[in-house]
Formats: structure tokens, C-alpha cells, sequence
């Protein structure tokens, strides 16, 4: 009732805004006991889950993806789709689906704050690739700058010699 009444009072504070982010944070409901998201047993099984894919071969992988995502198990198809490994495309796949998933990320909810640490992760892991490829852009740039000089010396040193 206390929770209802806070609610209602933020919303109209704060306006839309709160009410869009609460929905994207808390869209499922928390178990009624612990109001955690993701219980201890379903955090053992997600990260049981993710160990098997970790050492499964890319077939394998492809077809937890897709069991996952058909399920409509939105944790898990985010912490599969958000691995060390996986492409640019997917980890913004996995931040979607991160978004679908209600968190609370108290104390008393390891699952929930886990799936919160992954999602901080994945978000920094696109933005670093996202660093890489312009960085790798810019190196690209200058190693045709570089070049192009290198050719207008090597021009200019042989109108000298011909000069000479």
C-alpha cells in the first residue's frame, strides 16, 4: 500500500519519465517474499546456463541463443547474447533484452544485482568496441596521410637527383 501510494506520488513529481523507467526496470513482478527478480535457485541455473555456453561450440551456442530467446526467457537470452566474445550487434541485442528484465538490485537480491553488474558490463564492452573501430578508423586515416607523404618525398628526392 506504501509502495503504491510513493508511486503514484513520484509519478506525478517527476512525470513521465519515472513512470517509463519503472516500467523498463520492474516490467515482471518480484517474488512476493524476497521482492527479488531472480531467485538464488534461478541464478545458479543462469550462470549453469552460461558455463555451458561459455564451453559449447558455436552450433551449440547458436541453438541456446535461439531456445532462449523462444522461451521468452529475457535473462538469459541477455547474458548468452552479452559474452565476452559476441559481436557489436549482439551485445545491443542483449541490452534490450537486460531492459525487459525487472531488477532489484538490493542486497538481498545477488540475482538481481548480478544481472545489473552484467548489464553495466555489456554496456561498457559496446562502448569499448565502439572506441576500437574508430580508433582503428583514425589509424587507417594517418597510415594514408603517412603514405601519401612518403610518396611526396620520395618525389621530391628525385627531382632533386634529377636536378643534380
Amino acid at each position: 500500500m506504501r509502495i503504491g501510494i510513493v508511486l503514484l506520488l513520484s509519478t506525478l513529481i517527476t512525470g513521465c519519465e519515472f513512470q517509463r523507467q519503472l516500467k523498463e526496470f520492474y516490467e515482471d513482478t518480484p517474488d512476493a517474499l524476497t521482492g527479488c527478480h531472480i531467485g538464488d535457485e534461478r541464478l545458479s541455473g543462469l550462470l549453469y546456463q552460461e558455463r555451458n555456453f561459455l564451453s559449447a561450440k558455436t552450433d551449440k551456442r547458436t541453438a541456446m541463443i535461439k531456445q532462449a530467446i523462444l522461451a521468452g526467457d529475457h535473462p538469459q537470452t541477455a547474458l548468452l547474447l552479452s559474452q565476452p566474445s559476441a559481436s557489436a550487434s549482439d551485445l545491443e541485442k542483449s541490452l534490450q533484452y537486460f531492459s525487459k528484465q525487472g531488477i532489484n538490485p538490493t542486497r538481498d537480491c545477488p540475482g538481481d544485482r548480478y544481472l545489473l553488474l552484467r548489464f553495466t558490463q555489456t554496456k561498457l564492452m559496446l562502448d569499448n568496441n565502439q572506441q576500437r573501430y574508430q580508433l582503428q578508423e583514425e589509424n587507417q586515416e594517418l597510415r594514408k596521410k603517412i603514405e601519401a607523404l612518403t610518396q611526396i618525398e620520395r618525389e621530391i628526392s628525385r627531382d632533386r637527383e634529377i636536378a643534380q
